[in-house]
């Protein structure tokens, strides 16, 4: 419990301190931001297989494995679908 409370304090402070030092010019300029979203979005996407997806394997039948694996991928291309009709 008290490791989460570290991460969670640190991802907090280093949120702040990257507002805090950033040029609010460059936070509004969108070549800055198109090239960190992606690679805040692989991020999300890869810590959370990683670590969803062995507990999913693990705990369940295979036709549930299956199916959570497909909702997994399904949420994974609306994402991709959004971004191309945006």
């Amino acid at each position: 419990m008290s490791i989460q409370l570290v991460t969670a304090l640190g991802a907090l402070s280093g949120c702040a301190l990257s507002l805090c030092v950033a040029d609010p010019s460059a936070l509004a300029d969108a070549t800055s931001s198109s090239w960190i979203l992606p690679f805040t979005a692989g991020g999300f996407i890869y810590i959370a297989t990683v670590s969803v997806i062995p507990e999913l394997l693990e705990n369940s039948s295979t036709g549930q494995s299956l199916r959570e694996i497909l909702a997994l991928l399904l949420g994974i291309f609306m994402m991709y679908l959004i971004s191309m009709y945006e």
